[in-house]
């Protein structure tokens, strides 16, 4: 059950729904697009072949329990870059389409129409998830009203 609160602004009375986990994938979604890196971006998963570089946002597990306790969500941003032709990185690709992206999350995710957002970029690191692409996990753990 989501809760809702009110916020009052210059007479005006808004009634505002609290964020779950997919208001909160929604959130980054938006800022990552926002980063206009021309790639195609997935909400949960990839598309099963897909062949093109590509970026992916998910949350990790929480049972509700905890989301209502501590009002942090982590997620995942995973931008995927296909190798080269001989397996090496296209680091200079890489580089800059996670550079966007963190900024933009950075620029993008605030608080809005009297709800509370934030987040913290946690980490950016490599990850091995896919062959034949290069990946790089950015973290985020964001924090809304609870």
């Amino acid at each position: 059950m989501q809760r809702k609160h009110i916020y009052v602004n210059q007479s005006k009375v808004f009634l505002i729904k609290m964020a779950d986990e997919y208001d909160i994938v929604d959130f980054v979604y938006d800022a990552v697009e926002a980063a206009n890196t021309g790639l195609l971006i997935c909400k949960g998963r990839s598309e099963t072949g897909i062949e093109d570089n590509h970026i992916v946002v998910n949350h990790l597990s929480l049972t509700d329990d905890q989301y209502q306790l501590t009002n942090h969500l982590p997620v995942n941003v995973n931008v995927f870059i296909k190798r080269n032709s001989n397996g090496t990185s296209n680091r200079p690709l890489m580089k800059d389409l996670v550079r966007a992206v963190r900024k933009s999350i950075e620029d993008n995710i605030k608080t809005t129409d009297g709800q509370y957002r934030y987040a913290e970029i946690q980490w950016t690191t490599p990850a091995d998830i896919k062959d034949g692409f290069d990946c790089m996990n950015i973290r985020i753990n964001c924090e809304t009203d609870k």
